[in-house]
């Protein structure tokens, strides 16, 4: 678990560096059984906000994402998009996907570097 705690935070880490980037938080929690829960945030200089947390659990040195959101926030906090595995009402066919303004759609898990690259793309700093 460790192991990961350490790729998400030189990750992280690398972020804070960017001239776009104004503030990061960033929480890492060991939990018993080998699961662990991690919190974050990223403030842009356009006041934007990237909110995340993933609950983990590590079996035979993998990590699997429990439970995940990446939530992805304008500087008044109107949503623009957030991937997580919640359930729904209705039920959707996957617990995995992603809202934004066009709906809910279904897609894959994300990591946390792809969703920071899509807030990076997604704006010309």
């Amino acid at each position: 678990m460790q192991r990961y705690f350490n790729r998400i935070k030189s990750l992280v880490d690398r972020y804070a560096t960017m001239p776009f980037v104004l503030d990061v938080a960033l929480h890492f929690e060991s939990r018993p059984g080998d699961q662990g829960y991690l919190t974050g945030e990223l403030i842009f200089v356009d006041g934007s906000q990237l909110h995340f947390r993933e609950f983990l659990d590590s079996v035979e040195g993998n990590v699997e994402k429990l439970m995940y959101t990446y939530h992805y926030q304008s500087i008044d906090t109107t949503l623009i998009f957030r991937y997580d595995n919640a359930l729904h009402r209705p039920t959707l066919p996957s617990l995995e996907h992603k809202h934004s303004s066009h709906g809910i759609q279904l897609h894959f898990s994300p990591v946390l570097e792809d969703v920071l690259l899509e807030v990076v793309e997604s704006k010309s700093w």
